[in-house]
């Protein structure tokens, strides 16, 4: 089991790295970037290098009140609209 540090030079996003490396783990200790796996740490390095997080659209109002518990229609009566 290897594990190789990196500066965080850019935005990751960490489950997906993993997926992409098919490594055991990608994580944060201190202000470095670990990568734990069977990688050598050129093939750790140069699928870090090549990775572009996805980007997430943001959440609607609509999301954003459902995950706690409301709606649209709540926020209404609570305005008094």
């Amino acid at each position: 089991m290897n594990f190789h540090k990196f500066d965080i030079s850019k935005p990751i996003d960490g489950v997906q790295l993993k997926a992409e490396l098919n490594c055991n783990d990608v994580y944060v200790l201190e202000d470095k970037l670990v990568i734990v796996g069977s990688l050598s740490e050129a093939q750790a390095k140069a699928g870090l290098e090549a990775h572009i997080p996805i980007t997430k659209p943001e959440p609607t109002i609509a999301e954003k009140l459902k995950s706690v518990g409301l709606s649209i229609d709540d926020l209404k009566a609570a305005l008094g609209l």
